[in-house]
């Protein structure tokens, strides 16, 4: 056993030094015997001259026949390792790279450029995403003219899981532009084992060619596929300077007219140097509406605010955008809102005189609010459409058919507030509280108890209070009915014995706020409280969901369209920037309608839904912030976390694009030798010809 050992160490390193494609061919060698049996079994003999004096001669004729034995030997030798050579190249030597063993048979192979917004970055070699598309043309130039291969980018297109020839894939490569889509590799290398899969050729191969960005670098997501080994060839750039726009929002949820609109905007600085003074632009509708300057330190980021007055009712759009080289996809964000004349407030009411005063006191003297009263039997539903608030006061029943179209009214992004009657029966309302999910109330607590505080944190009241002193006189309750709020909702107010006071249940779009406590004089001093006046008006603020600012490209697909509902047949059309038009598809749904735009390619900007000659709403679209930050897994990083999960497959290879033709070939298939083989069998057959015209 321990003899045997090192003849076994000295194959494993033979087989490490040099392999053979086509090792069958080394049987070839056994021709080698004829020769030497030619030289060995020769029929010709020396003949013996008589002569009379031998004297002289007898030592020139030793030294002639030696010499013919030296060349005889060489002779033979010489023919032998040409026969050798030969044999060895038809069989096809190589030094195996570090893919492993090489394969004989026909191959596929699918390459992947990285085109996202990330690869404008630059180093010594120009711009990255110039450097891939060269070298996935090297990697494509180093197959054979039969194999079949597949140019992938991140669009993921369908036509990219399709095999092509040598000369589609060059004309594939080359044509790879930005594009808005980040991908994560482990999706990448499905879509590729996808592609692979379909052919039947023996030899499988996929090659990588990305800047490793760590938001798209998921080792972790990574699997071993021993079939397909993996080349990964980092592009990087030399600096990791960028300045991206992350986030915009209002200060208050609704935009009115003649409002003064606080708009805030996150901008991260991903370099490390401090920058001092950078413009910010803001943009309304084309025309310029706020300018100022920011300062953000090294790995940083930092809130500015830019302020402008709503003078138009209408659909707007908005442009906030700031100058950064050479990556510039994130430097700017657009916008889309809707600014509204005034908020319509419905108060239905008339057993408790002085609670609808105190509820009309709140929207009446304001021109932003139009306020409307009616009693419960001269109601018409129709109403409710048109309205944003509606407010429950003191309601000696709810009939069925009401409390349905409320509850419809709710579901379509309206806001509802109901105030119990004092010494009400809450047996009365079952049915009411169990459509929004509400466990009806059991009794009527009489006992005098105080509002315990307010949460400054919550969304509700975050930005109407700064600070709150600690001894602040709130409400007093002598009536109040007990609630079970549903899972899931708000308690914007507790009693001081932890009972709900004040609560809020979402209804799809719209929401229903449920006061225990009524609003007559002997229930409580609600109504006295100035906490009173600024629920409603919030209450009313947050009735009608001004949708998102902004939408993504590529994180989502659909697009909600809130309060509106497309009941014509007709499709919409959607009008982008430099007169794009598109046929989004609708989906119906209760209250309103979205757009699914199934990952469509469309550039960012400001979009209008239009039908006929009417503008519906305006969309916004931006580009994902996933690869704003330009830090990327250095080579070496990246190959110990590899080992760490036992990622045997993958190879990186460093050194750029620069003659990667012949490092990639060297790398998948080996260093071949059968060319030096057939050098070395000419040699040995000149040298047989000196030997045999030139040596006498």
């Amino acid at each position: 056993m321990t003899r045997g050992r090192p003849a076994v160490l000295r194959t494993a390193l033979l087989s490490r030094l040099m392999s053979f494609l086509h090792p069958a061919f080394l049987w070839a060698l056994s021709v080698l015997a004829i020769p030497v049996l030619i030289h060995l079994f020769q029929l010709r003999r020396f003949k013996r001259i008589d002569f009379p004096n031998v004297r002289f001669l007898a030592e020139v004729s030793r030294q002639t026949r030696a010499r013919r034995k030296l060349q005889h030997w060489l002779v033979l030798l010489a023919r032998c390792l040409a026969l050798a050579a030969l044999v060895f190249a038809f069989a096809q030597p190589y030094v195996p790279g570090t893919t492993g063993e090489v394969k004989a048979g026909s191959r596929v192979v699918s390459v992947y450029i990285d085109d996202s917004f990330s690869m404008d970055g630059q180093n010594a070699g120009g711009r990255l995403l110039d450097q891939a598309r060269k070298g996935a043309q090297d990697a494509v130039m180093a197959q054979g003219p039969t194999d079949r291969l597949q140019i992938l980018t991140g669009r993921f297109e369908g036509r990219q899981q399709m095999l092509m020839g040598r000369e589609e894939a060059l004309q594939a490569a080359a044509q790879a532009s930005s594009s808005p889509f980040t991908r994560p590799l482990s999706k990448v290398l499905l879509r590729q084992r996808e592609a692979l899969s379909k052919s039947d050729a023996p030899v499988k191969r996929a090659f990588l060619f990305t800047d490793l960005q760590r938001g798209i670098t998921d080792v972790e997501a990574w699997v071993n596929d021993s079939t397909i080994p993996v080349v990964i060839v980092p592009l990087q750039p030399v600096a990791t300077e960028n300045l991206s726009i992350d986030s915009v929002r209002f200060d208050s949820p609704v935009r009115r007219v003649g409002q003064r609109e606080t708009l805030h905007v996150t901008i991260t600085n991903h370099g490390e140097q401090e920058l001092v003074n950078v413009p910010l632009r803001l943009r309304i509708d084309g025309v310029q509406r706020a300018l100022t300057t920011f300062s953000v330190g090294g790995g940083a980021s930092v809130d500015t605010a830019m302020q402008f007055v709503n003078d138009a009712t209408g659909h707007h759009w908005g442009e906030l955008s700031i100058a950064d080289q050479p990556v510039t996809f994130d430097d700017k964000a657009w916008i889309a809102y809707s600014t509204i004349e005034r908020l319509r407030i419905l108060l239905i009411g008339g057993q408790d005189v002085l609670g609808d005063r105190a509820v009309k006191a709140v929207f009446d003297g304001d021109s932003t609010h139009v306020f409307t009263e009616r009693g419960l039997r001269d109601l018409d539903l129709s109403m409710l459409a048109q309205q944003d608030l509606v407010v429950l006061n003191a309601l000696p029943e709810m009939p069925s058919g009401t409390a349905q179209a409320l509850y419809e009214f709710a579901r379509a992004g309206g806001s509802v507030a109901f105030f119990p009657p004092s010494q009400g029966d809450p047996t009365r309302f079952a049915s009411f509280f169990d459509l929004f999910r509400t466990g009806a109330p059991a009794r009527m607590d009489t006992g005098s108890i105080r509002v315990d505080r307010i949460d400054l944190e919550h969304p509700f009241y975050r930005d109407i209070f700064q600070t709150m002193p600690r001894n602040v006189d709130l409400p007093v309750a002598r009536e109040r009915w007990s609630l079970r709020p549903p899972p899931g909702s708000d308690v914007l107010l507790r009693a001081q014995d932890g009972t709900p006071y004040l609560v809020r249940v979402e209804q799809e779009r719209g929401s229903i706020h449920f006061c225990t406590a009524p609003l007559a004089e002997q229930a409580g001093n609600l109504t006295r409280h100035a906490l009173f006046a600024t629920s409603l008006l919030r209450m009313a603020e947050l009735a009608r969901p001004m949708g998102s600012l902004y939408h993504t490209i590529g994180a989502e697909s659909v697009l909600p369209l809130d309060g509106i509902d497309l009941a014509d047949e007709a499709p919409p059309v959607l009008r982008g920037p430099d007169g794009l038009e598109a046929l989004p598809e609708v989906r119906r749904r209760n209250g309103g309608s979205a757009l699914v735009l199934h990952d469509e390619e469309l550039p960012p900007g400001a979009y209008a839904l239009v039908s006929g000659k009417d503008t519906l709403c305006m969309v916004a679209l931006n580009l994902s912030r996933v690869e704003s930050a330009l830090g990327c897994f250095p080579p070496d990083e990246l190959r110990s976390r590899l080992d760490e999960r036992g990622l045997t497959n993958y190879r990186i290879l460093t050194g750029g694009t620069e003659d990667l033709s012949l490092r990639l070939t060297e790398l998948d298939q080996g260093r071949k030798l059968w060319k030096w083989f057939i050098l070395f069998a000419l040699l040995f057959l000149a040298a047989e010809t000196i030997l045999l015209r030139l040596w006498r």
